[in-house]
């Protein structure tokens, strides 16, 4: 029989990447996880997230959500700036970051655009799935 938590964490795994599906085989069981990425957007799943703050501020700044767990990196390397930085203008698809992730480096990519207001982490710091990176404003 297969361990349910094991099950839980393959899915919640497999919602947060960028995986259509994954096949889980064990004692002669199995079991397929499948990730709808083309009928939920990644933004549709972000923004659900309560934020214990009214949505009806329009001087609300929107902000870009960590799509991992893990450990949040600012730039590619140690050597090199901030991918972002505020008062930077962003464009939706623009990798703003990373997440290492168990032990893969995962891009984050901006579902947004905007000018960045504040960087809402910081480098090395651990980060949760939802956890706002950035607020923007929005670019004229």
């Amino acid at each position: 029989m297969m361990d349910i938590e094991k099950i839980a964490r393959v899915v919640k795994l497999v919602e947060g990447s960028q995986l259509h599906e994954v096949t889980i085989a064990e004692g002669g069981q199995s079991i397929k996880v499948v990730n709808n990425l083309d009928s939920q957007s990644t933004t549709n799943s972000v923004e659900n997230i309560p934020n214990n703050e009214p949505a009806h501020k329009s001087s609300e700044p929107l902000q870009v959500r960590a799509t991992h767990v893990g450990k949040v990196y600012l730039s590619e390397d140690d050597a090199t700036d901030n991918l972002v930085k505020e008062g930077d203008y962003i464009e939706k698809g623009q990798t703003i970051c990373f997440i290492e992730e168990l032990t893969r480096l995962l891009p984050v990519v901006s579902d947004k655009e905007g000018i960045v207001e504040a960087v809402l982490v910081e480098n090395g710091q651990n980060i949760e799935y939802g956890q706002p990176i950035l607020a923007l404003t929005v670019g004229t």
